[in-house]
């Protein structure tokens, strides 16, 4: 990829930051005196590249945004990972790399995510999503032209709601840009050549190395749930998953979130392609001929969901 010293330098002050956690001294002298070796000039870019490397990171930044000025280069938009400008495109260059990796967890799985050396999941909100999290029924990491928000780390206690890290994810002319937001890995985006995020996000979408029966089960109840069908109902399938209150049996949750209930369905375990057919086929069928269990989501409410019969029964303790 070819890019201009401009954009270069564009670049280094993308990837600048002023908060005392994320500087980094030597980026922006560096990124100065390549500057000057490429052949780009000014009197605040000649005071850069001679400052000591002991700088406070505050003035370093603000030398390399009046440099920016003084050449003409528009100043990096912290809301976006580049801009046009004059028929010039200024924005961060794709010299990151991506790497994925799923491993076991106390939880039972999650996805490691490296952005060079650094495993941002951990920096970042603290543990990894859940594979299917990412990946099923759908990879949410496939980059498109549409920017798309997808939650890539989690609160150690398991849940996302108690702390996350979101990548805003957009490709752009053979660059696919990462910019964070909530709990935040870097003081900065990073981006990757398309190429290589395309092959590494497609390798890491259908490696089903890791799973146990179980999850195959899951995944395939996942994949291949008729969610159109069920929303028609006032439902949507939440999980499905080993029950680890009784590892022989499968449980499967639902939402009915107009009325607030949670729904579940029980089957015994099986092998997986056969257990997944039976979900399958349970699910196409309308609610009411369901052995569902159901559980209100307003604490001491005593009702049963609209779309339940007499078969269904409460969890409720206050019946």
């Amino acid at each position: 990829m070819e890019t201009s010293a401009r954009q270069r330098l564009y670049d280094a002050a993308a990837r600048c930051s002023v908060d005392p956690h994320w500087a980094d001294t030597d980026r922006p002298i560096e990124a100065a005196t390549r500057a000057l070796v490429d052949g780009l000039d000014s009197p605040a870019l000649r005071e850069l590249a001679g400052m000591p490397r002991s700088s406070r990171p505050g003035p370093l930044r603000q030398l390399l945004l009046d440099a920016l000025d003084e050449l003409d280069v528009p100043q990096p938009d912290p809301t976006s990972p580049g801009q046009r400008v004059s028929g010039t495109s200024y924005a961060r260059l794709p010299t990151d790399r991506l790497s994925l990796h799923i491993t076991p967890n106390d939880e039972g799985f999650e996805v490691l995510i490296h952005v060079n050396e650094l495993e941002i999941t951990q920096v970042g909100a603290g543990m990894g999503m859940h594979p299917f999290d990412l990946f099923v029924p759908a990879n949410q990491l496939v980059a498109t032209t549409e920017p798309r928000r997808v939650i890539v780390a989690r609160c150690e206690c398991g849940e996302s709601g108690c702390g996350s890290t979101e990548a805003r994810i957009t490709r752009d002319d053979g660059v696919v840009h990462w910019d964070w937001s909530v709990d935040v890995p870097l003081g900065h985006g990073v981006s990757f050549e398309a190429e290589a995020y395309d092959a590494e996000v497609e390798r890491i979408g259908v490696d089903n190395s890791w799973q146990r029966p179980a999850d195959t089960a899951s995944r395939l109840v996942l994949e291949g749930a008729d969610r159109n069908h069920l929303a028609a109902a006032g439902l949507t399938l939440n999980w499905a998953a080993q029950d680890h209150r009784d590892p022989q049996r499968f449980l499967v949750a639902l939402v009915a979130k107009a009325e607030m209930f949670q729904v579940f369905l029980r089957f015994p375990m099986k092998e997986p392609e056969r257990l997944a057919a039976e979900v399958l086929q349970t699910l196409r069928q309308p609610p009411g001929k369901w052995r569902a269990t159901f559980h209100s989501m307003v604490v001491g409410r005593r009702a049963r969901p609209s779309m339940a019969s007499r078969r269904w029964r409460s969890e409720d303790p206050w019946g």
